[in-house]
């Protein structure tokens, strides 16, 4: 469920719908819907925020590990190598929450760092920069990740912890850049109404996109666990039934079936006159 949380989530970033380190409330439904649909569940929102927590809090550890000399993430293991063996044993004694940490493979941590660092999507980073249209607008200031090493524990952690809403969390701060011209730098303005209507808009489709994405994914599951499923006593009970069977056979042929699934699909398909037929057939029976 986090993999899946983390997931929705990295989508949501990269589709700016995180500003600094806080997602917005669409971020917050698709993620829900992402869940859902995939494990059948009925979360709201605030689980999910719940949970960004916990995951944030083991990204902090992790970040500050690799922020330490000595350390360092090897892409190809999904884990954080240390040049000395010392090392590990000293920064885990005096920082116990590195422990779990220690050649364990952390899985998605490149989208753990788009989810709980400061990334900022592309589209959103180019009218936060301070220009619109290649023209100097505003200036924004953001805080930079620290690399200075933070416990990740409770009564260590910022107020601010990216898991509010965006509209719940400080906004930036803005300083306004004087020009010799205002008006040549003014955008052209979009009616609000008009511009309102094509981001809700786009809003709904993304999120039913992603919530489609993942109930194909969770019926190609499904799909996959059928095909290799069993009705075992069903099965049996077939095979016994097949009249001029002597016990030995029906043993052979049950075992035989119990373990190829497409086969034992095919033979119960057929009637109870075909069913015979088909092990004859199978096992060479008729000679």
């Amino acid at each position: 469920m986090d993999k899946c949380l983390i997931e929705a989530l990295s989508i949501q970033a990269r589709n700016g719908n995180k500003v600094d380190k806080c997602f917005n409330d669409n971020a917050y439904n698709a993620a829900c819907i992402a869940i859902n649909s995939h494990f059948s569940l009925s979360l709201n929102n605030q689980k999910v925020v719940n949970r960004l927590k916990t995951i944030k809090k083991r990204y902090n550890i992790i970040r500050n590990i690799l922020s330490q000399e000595g350390f360092s993430w090897n892409p190809n293991t999904n884990t954080i190598d240390c040049e000395d063996d010392d090392l590990w044993k000293r920064y885990v004694a005096a920082h116990r929450d590195a422990r779990a940490f220690r050649g364990k493979q952390i899985a998605m941590y490149e989208e753990m760092k788009i989810v709980c660092g400061n990334y900022l999507a592309p589209n959103r980073l180019a009218i936060m920069s301070g220009k619109v249209n290649g023209n100097p607008v505003v200036e924004c200031k953001y805080e930079q990740e620290s690399a200075s090493y933070l416990s990740a524990s409770s009564e260590h952690m910022n107020d601010s912890d990216g898991t509010e809403t965006q509209s719940s969390a400080k906004e930036p701060v803005y300083t306004e850049m004087l020009a010799n011209n205002e008006d040549e730098y003014e955008p052209e303005a979009q009616p609000e109404g008009q511009a309102a209507k094509q981001t809700r808009s786009s809003d709904t489709l993304q999120d039913a996109m992603l919530a489609i994405a993942s109930s194909i994914r969770h019926l190609a599951d499904t799909i996959e666990q059928i095909k290799y499923t069993i009705d075992t006593p069903a099965l049996l009970q077939a095979v016994m039934e097949i009249e001029g069977l002597e016990e030995s056979k029906q043993m052979c042929a049950f075992e035989f079936l119990n373990e190829d699934p497409v086969k034992a699909r095919a033979f119960m398909a057929y009637n109870r006159r075909l069913r015979r037929i088909y092990l004859y057939r199978l096992f060479g029976w008729w000679r």
